[in-house]
Parts: structure tokens; sequence; C-alpha cells
């Protein structure tokens, strides 16, 4: 494989080789990209799959990937329905529409089976970002037997809604929804804009200028990443999901060891719901970085090493 050419000034802790990209096509038709990265020693520790957050897309997880190849893990990873270049189901790509969250915890159940363990070698551990955290947690309910530990990095258990509070939010959801028009940006979103202007800490994604640039640089080069805001179905489904993780899903029978890092001031999703959802699991140990914004796993370094010493700490007792 050759090396990927870095678009930063900056390095990952470990060069981060290409990926055997694949297509996976689920049971409805749909088509997801996988991508794997093979362990680069000679002894395995075990296998990753990563899932990425809302619009996000695998290449963004390039240093992520570098530092667990580093630690002896090989990783696989796909880009969820309605975004990277997965299928997307509306005529504007754009528009990120779903209808049901657990459509997500679906395919992810799909993937298991059918792509990571054909693949996997030694425990398995699972890795979700932001929006990938929810159907991540579903999926444990489901699966967690198969899972040697989990680790979730500030995990959209529940989200804020913007100027509309929460509860309005809902009702406005449901009532576009219910007048067929689910798959329509909802109030306020729209296509992806280019980010033009100078770096600021003002954002809610992380104080490092070279690494907020990832994301906007790859939609600056690669248009067809690109993903706009959600619709109004994207909004219903994901505060029902919310609402059934933190009121009703039985989360106490998950037994996988889950570490979740949290930041207590995130402006993008809720910290508050991390430490609900972290008392009811069956085995689960919440640490929290008062300094970090969102993405915990691409903040400035001060913040960044004491993140993976936690998550090198909590993999350490991984069975061989």
């Amino acid at each position: 494989m050759r090396a990927v050419q870095r678009k930063t000034d900056w390095a990952a802790a470990s060069p981060c080789p290409e990926p055997e990209f694949g297509t996976f096509t689920l049971r409805d038709g749909t088509r997801l990209r996988t991508a794997f990265w093979r362990a680069t020693g000679e002894r395995v520790r075990g296998t990753v799959l990563v899932l990425t957050g809302r619009a996000e897309f695998v290449e963004k997880y390039e240093e992520t990937v570098g530092e667990l190849l580093a630690r002896g893990f090989q990783v696989a990873g796909f880009d969820w329905r309605g975004q990277g270049l997965s299928d997307r189901p509306l005529a504007n790509r754009q528009v990120h529409h779903i209808e049901d969250f657990s459509i997500l915890t679906d395919d992810l159940d799909e993937i298991l089976r059918d792509f990571v363990e054909p693949l996997a070698a030694g425990p398995l551990v699972l890795l979700a970002h932001s929006m990938g955290g929810l159907p991540a947690v579903m999926h444990l309910l489901r699966h967690g037997e198969r899972y040697a530990a989990a680790v979730l990095s500030a995990p959209m258990f529940d989200f804020f809604t913007g100027p509309v509070p929460r509860r309005l939010a809902v009702i406005l959801a449901d009532w576009y929804c219910g007048r067929g028009r689910a798959a329509e940006y909802a109030l306020g979103q729209g296509d992806y804009k280019l980010f033009q202007g100078t770096f600021t800490t003002l954002n809610f994604i992380t104080s490092d200028p070279r690494r907020y640039a990832v994301f906007h640089d790859a939609f600056r080069k690669r248009p067809e990443l690109r993903v706009g805001g959600v619709s109004f179905g994207w909004i219903r489904a994901a505060l029902r999901a919310s609402d059934h993780l933190q009121r009703e899903a039985p989360l106490e029978r998950v037994k996988t060891p889950v570490l979740i890092v949290s930041a207590p001031n995130d402006r993008v999703v809720r910290a508050a719901a991390h430490r609900l959802v972290a008392a009811r699991l069956g085995n689960a140990t919440l640490k929290s970085y008062p300094e970090g914004k969102h993405e915990l796993l691409m903040e400035r370094d001060e913040i960044r090493d004491r993140v993976w010493g936690d998550i090198d700490r909590f993999l350490e007792d991984l069975p061989v």
C-alpha cells in the first residue's frame, strides 16, 4: 500500500497507510463504502471498528487510525448511508435524511456480521464518535457479547437544537413530517457552505486550527463528500432515538466495558446525557475534559494526549 499524501502541515503519531476500500451492499440494496487498514506490525492486538459522526467520511479519521495502527490494531470503517461516498437517498445529495435511527443500527448489525467479523483478528473493539455513538449503544444491546470493549467519543445521546428549544423542535419535526415534508431541510438548514473565514476558537468543534481544517479542506477539494444540514425526518428520528435511549432502553444489560470521553462544555451534544447513560450502562467509565470541545480526538495535543492516555489505560487489559 502506498502512503497517503498528507494535506496538512502536521503528522499523525504514526503514518497512516491507504486503506483497502470496498463496497458493501446491504439487504435493502443500499451500498456503503468500506475501508480496512491491516495491522502494520507482526502481532495483531485486536480489531477496531470505527463509527464516524454526522456528515463525516472515513478519511477524516486518518490520524485516529494511525494511532490505532501504532498500537498494534487493525481497523475497519465505513461511511454511513447518506454521507461520505455511500448511497444517499435524495435527489439533493446534501440533505442529510433518515426516517428512523434503527436503520443505522440494522446497517451496523450487517456490517459487523458480513464485513468486520470475516476480517477480524484478536478482540473486537468499537470506537464511535458523536452521531455514531447512538446506534453504537443500540448495537451493543443486541451484540455486546461480541465486543471486548467500546470507546465512545462525545456520543450523540442527546443534542442541542440551536435557537429552537428541544420541546418545540419535537413538535415542529412531527408537524412537518406529518405533512409529507420529512425529506426537506429543517428550518435554518441548507447545503454546505465552504468555510472562507479565519479560524476562531469560538467554533464548537475544536481549539486546534490544523485539525479543524481537515474536515473543511476535504469538502473543498472533494465536493462529492459534502453533506449539508439535516431534514425534518432526521431531527424527528434522532430526537426519538435519543428519548428511547435515555428513558426506555435496558442499558443495564450492556456488560461490555464502555469508556465514554466527554467535554462538559460541549455545544454540539449534551454532556448531561453522557452522565445519565454512563450511570445506567452495566459497565461504563466516564472521563471528562473541561477544556475540550466536541472533537476530543481532534483537539489540541495537550487535551488529545490525555484522551489517548485514558483510552490506552482502558484498553490495556484486553484479552490476548
